[in-house]
């Protein structure tokens, strides 16, 4: 959805009318209406056949009763320490074990989610719709504290370093204390007139917090004091009305040693250095999901729906695989030399990442696949009907 000001807009008509104007043509076929899928409107074409492998095997299946088809939130699962984490729109919230699948307990918080879920140092965190936040034991599900924030919640929250930190839709970073949900301190950045509704998830490495803003900047700061440390724009964005202006970074950032990897919509990708935010290399690619990286690979999926791999010490495009544009393509993730996405159609596909070329196509789960995370040879899908598979690679 898209955002004037602080408000979401909540008519799923103007979401698609402006959708269409971002891309220059409201008569394409299909039009995006879930953030955990992403490309902008456009025909989708027919997959291409898979090599026929049998690859990847179903461990278990899942149901949250719930996903986010009641309404727009952010809701991911998580892994940690061998189980997976994952709210429903409705406000349960659910730790399954990974590896057969069984609900080891849920909890009903009694309020709709907006952003779910960030899992760390024994708390599950969960952001809602009236503003509160959620902390829950992942031992037992039980509360640990509710903090009331009042103000809209944009992004998952991520703990670290003692704090649990949140982004709110009207410029606000803040840090609560992971022990007692108290504010320990908060930043303010100025927020477009109009912006992508859909924040990025901030990083913690250290003692440092990276958040990616409505303005497309990426911003450094302690993650214990909230002292700033840097700023620094992923792109510049520019175009003759604010339509053409949008360049939110609502991809979360990436660090890997000293390396921060970032993009941002209608902008480019990044590496830049995270002492002091130097820039490393630039490719004018415009993304919003989470990107992946492992062993110099970083792949991301392009605003069309495009998977596109890159060289992570240079920037350079390895390969560009632009069969699944038009069909909701989710996050990528990456095991071992496979690239996995799925769709709006509840299939995941793996791709070759050497080349791209398509391996295995396999339907997953009913509903769009709006969430996929990856731990060791395994992968979660998460639907918009709140259903979970889990497979193995």
């Amino acid at each position: 959805m898209i955002r004037e000001k602080h408000y979401a807009m909540k008519v799923v008509t103007v979401l698609v009318i402006v959708l269409a104007l971002v891309s220059g043509c409201s008569k394409k076929a299909t039009k995006e209406t879930l953030w955990g899928t992403y490309q902008e409107p456009i025909a989708a074409q027919k997959l291409p056949v898979d090599s026929g492998a049998n690859e990847i095997e179903l461990l278990w299946k899942q149901s949250t009763g719930q996903g986010a088809e009641s309404g727009f939130a952010i809701l991911r699962p998580a892994y940690y320490q061998d189980s997976v984490y994952v709210a429903a729109r409705n406000g349960v919230v659910y730790r399954i074990d990974a590896v057969s699948g069984n609900v080891l307990w849920k909890n009903d918080t009694g309020h709709p989610v907006i952003a779910a879920t960030g899992v760390n140092e024994g708390i599950a965190v969960i952001a809602h719709d009236n503003g509160d936040v959620t902390a829950l034991s992942v031992v037992d599900g039980e509360l640990v504290w509710r903090s009331s924030i009042k103000r809209q919640i944009s992004a998952i929250p991520v703990t670290g370093k003692g704090r649990v930190v949140v982004r709110t839709a009207d410029g606000l970073v803040i840090g609560l204390d992971s022990e007692s949900g108290n504010i320990e301190w908060q930043v303010k950045r100025a927020v477009p007139s109009l912006s992508v509704h859909g924040d990025s998830m901030p990083a913690i490495s250290g003692d440092v917090v990276l958040v990616g803003l409505s303005s497309g900047k990426l911003i450094a700061n302690n993650v214990i004091s909230g002292r700033d440390y840097w700023e620094t724009d992923i792109s510049y964005v520019r175009g003759r009305n604010e339509m053409e202006r949008l360049g939110d970074a609502d991809t979360p950032p990436i660090i890997r040693r000293n390396t921060v990897f970032a993009g941002n919509y209608q902008g480019s990708v990044v590496a830049i250095q995270l002492l002091d935010a130097q820039l490393i290399w630039r490719n004018n690619i415009s993304t919003r999901l989470p990107i992946a990286i492992t062993n110099g690979l970083l792949v991301i999926t392009g605003e069309l729906g495009q998977v596109i791999a890159l060289d992570a010490e240079s920037g350079d495009i390895l390969w560009r695989q632009t069969a699944f544009q038009g069909h909701g393509v989710s996050q990528p993730v990456i095991i071992g030399n496979r690239v996995i996405i799925g769709d709006l159609n509840g299939k995941v596909h793996t791709l070759d990442a050497e080349n791209g070329s398509l391996i295995e196509t396999r339907k997953a789960v009913s509903g769009a696949i709006i969430g996929i995370v990856q731990a060791g040879n395994q992968f979660t899908v998460y639907s918009s009907k709140g259903n979970l598979s889990t497979f193995s690679l």
